[in-house]
């Protein structure tokens, strides 16, 4: 599947387990990467996050919730 700029996602989130605690879901935007980031791997898109931190994120961690 394609996703371009602009598709909002929603991180999975992952259960507590052996002492480390359970991250909720969170909500993410496809951005268009810059030069530093390419090339990106088959299936990895850079995404920015509400509190403006950017992560390269495989497409099998995330749904899309609007793919404008």
């Amino acid at each position: 599947m394609t996703f371009h700029h602009g598709t909002r996602i929603e991180l999975h989130g992952t259960p507590a387990f052996d002492g480390f605690p359970g991250v909720a879901p969170e909500a993410a935007l496809i951005v268009r990467p810059r030069k530093e980031n390419l090339p990106l791997r088959d299936g990895y898109h850079l995404v920015k996050f509400n509190d403006g931190g950017k992560l390269c994120v495989h497409e099998s961690r995330f749904r899309v919730t609007d793919n404008r």
